[in-house]
């Protein structure tokens, strides 16, 4: 009975071992890269400039581990899916992209330029996620707050908010990427639309 016992304990021991032996899926890293809005017309740069602040967000969105949210509303990170880069940077680089793409100001500077600028750009990021629903349905959700402040002046010009839920092909990590460059693509485009009518008023 002795023999017998000790026989199954080798045994278990020596099937932890095959399983932690065997290599783990590889890491896929995905990066944020929204399409362009090719139909925005040609702006003419207003004479001033603006500078972008760091992107405010929670921690689970200054790391580069991409989150799902299921119905229990839990955040968990993909196992095997990261972004190239944490989503405060990456969306950062992408919106001062865009803004200077848009020709709206003289100068899209960041926030360690030692530049003057008239205005600043400050965002708060609230949620950068897949949102998984049930029977498979799932969506890109993006959500931040715009802040537009007169730097010469220490006031508040403007703020709004904006938010994007895109459907997403079923619930891999893979269709969740997709509809969240889907998302960021539509809010950067109406923030332009926003910055450009609330600059004009400046």
């Amino acid at each position: 009975m002795k023999q017998v016992f000790i026989i199954g304990i080798l045994s278990v021991m020596l099937f932890v071992a095959g399983c932690a032996t065997q290599p783990a899926p590889p890491v896929t890293e995905y990066a944020l890269a929204p399409a362009l809005d090719t139909a925005r017309p040609a702006k003419v740069n207003r004479p001033f400039a603006i500078k972008v602040a760091p992107i405010e967000a929670s921690r689970i969105y200054q790391t580069s581990d991409f989150y799902y949210v299921d119905a229990g509303y839990q955040h968990n990170p993909y196992a095997y899916s990261r972004w190239v880069d944490a989503p405060v940077r990456m969306l950062q680089l992408v919106l001062q992209d865009r803004l200077e793409q848009s020709g709206l100001f003289k100068a899209v500077l960041p926030s360690s330029s030692m530049l003057p600028a008239e205005l600043r750009l400050e965002i708060t990021l609230y949620d950068f996620s897949h949102h998984l629903g049930e029977a498979g349905a799932s969506a890109g959700v993006v959500r931040l707050q715009v802040y537009l402040v007169d730097i010469k002046k220490g006031r508040l010009l403007a703020s709004q908010q904006f938010a994007a839920r895109v459907p997403a092909t079923g619930k891999s990590a893979a269709g969740g990427v997709s509809a969240i460059n889907a998302a960021v693509s539509d809010i950067l485009s109406r923030l332009i639309d926003w910055l450009d009518s609330t600059a004009a008023a400046r």
